[in-house]
């Protein structure tokens, strides 16, 4: 479900725009400033000056003195706060006077997750049933056979499925129906393999052929079986679009591709895409859209009996890699070891740690409730709306203001702020599991079974919801979880929402300055209101409906500069051999610059402003490390700036910026007036 919520993106055509803004730097690959995110990038000896690199300028000593924690892939200030987050969680977890349903399930799971010697009785077991029951399959009748059975655990398929609020008619929940997800992440890399790609297909090559030579298969069976799955991903990865067009302008109008029953079962043919959608509780749904038709359309072509062997080891690879971490201690240690090798990762995280990131990652709403119960309060969230107001007036201003829209489409954005909806902090009312249960230690369960087990009741319900109307005001904590230092604009439902996870660390402190908490969680509240208007959610109107409530006119400029701001940060290259996509970007960018538009208004109303205060508290909310092969992948995948661009490219656009801190040509952060991309 969380996929197909942050799938939906789109992006402009690109133009092209030279590096020749920024006075240069021989230490950096593309002349502009030095990308501190990879760790060990920045030294003692690293040259830190403010008119040049602000973001290294600020960040320096903590870049210098942190040091990776063991067993991480990356730590920043997000990471710090979510480590606040878990000691908050695991003293509820160790509280034994809480009590209720939701107390029992983090108490069951937290001893299913730390008992190791528990854990090494088991052994392979768990995982053993559920092989020895893939492997059976040895034509498509038992395919078909073990995908309708109880021995299928994770209910698979062949394609995603899931119940989310129309694009169309967003009062009503309509059935998704897309691709998997593949090994190797984009259907690109199946036909040219890059660097991202090489590194996903080792990861998943070298634990696949551990776990099923540790279950049995010898050497030579478990080289066929990954062959096999990964054999059946390019077939499926011919008629599955790639990454790179979820940010084309279309992106949004090639997916809403509607189906009845009738029609779908049509489209699907021999496949039986209907009796399949029984296996995960979805047994009335009347309405489907579909993102890929052709996708569907191929499976009568791909399941076939000749297929056979492939799909049954695609079955078997994939679910035995997911096996790996709920499993003995030895099959942990080691498919950690394969990632630490692959992925450059130091040390190894302590056992309580990966217990309540266990119980966090599977519990997420009992978990929640706990802590919203236990840290949360109504002091807190007035203060936090309060924070919300003030700069969505400063949006109201902006949109006033601005000297490029007509009054049409003026008036559509003003009522589209007008209704905006704002969640902070926790949901007035909490969701109820308790009909939930798996066994526990006592009831010789497993944390593998109590995995699948929380897995087919979030399925089940979620399947429930199909052709239901949608609450709008209601807040999911399954969707939008608040224990996380992060925020969400959710197009949808056009609301922003401010998770409990952002009251502590840089972000916001009751014991700071206006200043510092405007520039810390003032940002990015500011930043999820700017989602509304990037070229994503300016496909929204609103009431969360996809629909066009521009002149062409008008239209024709915003996806303009939208493009401009791509090109330039398509000349980017943060590390040798990187192809930085301004495209996949982009959103997040104009997110980023409209928000801090808008505080710098705020800031001009203030008598003795600090923008000092102001501006340094901004920069540390970027600092990050993180090692070069983590970054290659998450390059590859997120639609964020790199930290270090989401400081310097930001500040860079704002003329308050340079006069604060007499920035001029010649200086590292400083961009020409006519060059600057700011799209609002």
């Amino acid at each position: 479900m969380k996929k197909l919520l942050s799938i939906l993106l789109a992006l402009t055509v690109l133009l092209s725009l030279g590096a020749s803004a920024f006075a240069g730097n021989d230490d950096t690959p593309d002349g502009r400033w030095l990308c501190s995110d990879i760790d060990g990038s920045v030294t003692d000896d690293t040259p830190a000056e403010l008119k040049d690199d602000f973001h290294l300028y600020v960040n320096k000593d903590w870049f210098v003195n942190t040091p990776l924690p063991d067993g991480t892939l990356g730590y920043g200030t997000f990471e710090e706060m979510n480590d606040v987050l878990d000691e908050r969680m695991l003293a509820l977890i160790h509280d034994e006077s809480l009590t209720g349903h939701d107390a029992e399930l983090v108490h069951k799971l937290y001893r299913l997750a730390s008992d190791w010697d528990y854990r090494d009785a088991l052994g392979l077991e768990p995982a053993e049933k559920w092989m020895k029951a893939i492997l059976s399959i040895d034509s498509l009748d038992a395919l078909m056979s073990y995908l309708h059975s109880d021995e299928n655990l994770t209910r698979s398929i062949l394609f995603t499925s899931a119940v989310g609020a129309d694009m169309l008619d967003p009062d009503v929940y309509t059935t998704l129906i897309v691709a998997p997800t593949l090994m190797l992440q984009d259907s690109a890399e199946y036909t040219e393999r890059t660097e991202a790609g090489e590194q996903a297909y080792e990861k998943n090559r070298q634990i696949s052929d551990y776990i099923l030579r540790r279950l049995g298969l010898n050497e030579e069976e478990a080289a066929a079986a990954f062959d096999n799955a990964i054999a059946y991903e390019t077939l499926l990865a011919a008629h599955i679009q790639p990454q790179s067009a979820q940010y084309s302008p279309d992106y949004l109008s090639s997916i809403l591709n509607y189906y009845d029953r009738d029609q779908l079962a049509e489209l699907a043919g021999d496949f039986p895409i209907l009796d399949l959608l029984n296996v995960v509780g979805n047994t009335s749904a009347k309405r489907f859209m579909v993102h890929e038709p052709a996708f569907i359309a191929a499976l009568q072509d791909i399941i076939t009996e000749e297929n056979v062997p492939l799909i049954r080891d695609w079955l078997l690879v994939n679910n035995m890699i997911e096996t790996g971490k709920r499993l003995d201690r030895e099959t942990y240690d080691e498919v950690k070891a394969i990632e630490s090798r692959l992925m450059g990762i130091s040390g190894t995280s302590d056992d309580e740690s990966i217990a309540v990131n266990t119980v966090k990652e599977l519990l997420e709403v009992p978990m929640n409730k706990l802590y919203i119960q236990a840290y949360c309060n109504e002091e807190q969230r007035e203060a936090v709306l309060d924070m919300v107001n003030e700069i969505r007036n400063s949006y109201y201003d902006m949109l006033n203001a601005n000297d490029w829209l007509s009054e049409e489409t003026r008036a559509a954005a003003i009522e589209k702020l007008d209704n905006l909806r704002i969640r902070a902090i926790y949901p007035d009312e909490l969701p109820d599991w308790s009909d939930l249960d798996f066994k526990g230690v006592e009831e010789g369960g497993s944390l593998l079974d109590a995995e699948m087990a929380i897995g087919r009741y979030i399925l089940e319900n979620n399947a429930a919801k199909a052709d239901t109307a949608v609450d709008k005001d209601a807040w999911d904590l399954m969707i939008l979880p608040t224990v996380t230092a992060n925020a969400a604009y959710n197009a949808q439902d056009n609301s922003i929402n401010i998770f409990a996870g952002f009251l502590g660390g840089v972000f916001y402190g009751e014991d700071r300055s206006y200043e510092q908490n405007l520039g810390g969680m003032g940002f990015f509240i500011g930043h999820e209101i700017g989602h509304a208007f990037d070229t994503n959610g300016a496909q929204y109107d609103k009431d969360g409906a996809y629909a066009d409530w521009w002149t062409d006119e008008d239209k024709a400029v915003f996806l303009e500069r939208a493009a401009k701001l791509a090109a330039w940060y398509d000349g980017f290259i943060p590390f040798e051999g990187c192809e930085y996509s301004g495209q996949q970007v982009q959103t997040e960018a104009i997110a980023d610059m409209g928000s801090m538009k808008c505080l710098l208004a705020i800031a001009a109303q203030k008598d003795d402003f600090d923008y000092d205060a102001f501006f340094r508290q901004f920069a540390s909310l970027f600092r990050t490390k993180a090692t070069l092969p983590a970054i290659i992948g998450n390059t590859a995948v997120d639609i964020h700036p790199m930290r270090y661009m989401r400081t310097n490219a930001t500040l860079a656009q704002f003329q308050e910026f340079d006069d604060f801190y007499g920035i001029q040509e010649g200086d590292g952060m400083y961009l020409a007036p006519e060059e600057r991309v700011a799209v609002w």
